[in-house]
């Protein structure tokens, strides 16, 4: 099972694909090693595995909270939409954050991510509708473009 994690990890696959395949196997060996152990009425086994199962979860989630936060907040600095801060102003910490129990990194909350993800939405909807007024006039002067060109044509026409 390590070993097909390891090779998992190696893949040159998407990084959501590569997370979601890791659970799976993670999931599928730690459940097959617990049932051998309830087959086997083992209790100090599967107490054992459960606690290591929930480890190795905690520690995937807190990959994926890594990968979708960097991903998050590259987008939103990108279209300049402001992030909010790891702490308040009187230093304490903001509810928008939260510290990994394993990792030490800090990751944005389910709710500051939602809030973010459509302050992000907002702002390319804003950007998408400034530009959609340019193809308005875009295509009212293609438009004034066609039939002055064939107006000149008509002229030329007429004349030779």
């Amino acid at each position: 099972m390590i070993s097909l994690l390891r090779i998992v990890a190696k893949l040159p696959i998407p990084t959501e694909w590569r997370l979601s395949w890791q659970r799976t196997l993670l999931d599928r060996a730690y459940a097959k090693d617990i049932s051998a152990a309830r087959k086997l009425k083992d209790r100090e086994k599967v107490k054992s595995l459960e606690y290591d199962h929930r480890f190795e979860i905690d520690l995937h989630d807190e990959e994926e909270d890594a990968y979708l936060t960097k991903k998050l907040l590259s987008k939103a600095r990108k279209l300049r939409v402001p992030v909010p801060h790891r702490y308040n102003e009187d230093k304490t910490e903001s509810e928008h954050w939260y510290e990994g129990h394993y990792t030490g990194r800090w990751y944005l909350t389910t709710r500051s991510f939602s809030a973010l993800r459509e302050e992000i939405r907002r702002e390319v909807k804003a950007r998408h509708e400034s530009r959609a007024q340019w193809v308005v006039w875009l295509s009212a002067l293609t438009g004034v473009i066609g039939a002055a060109t064939g107006f000149i044509a008509l002229l030329l026409h007429k004349a030779s």
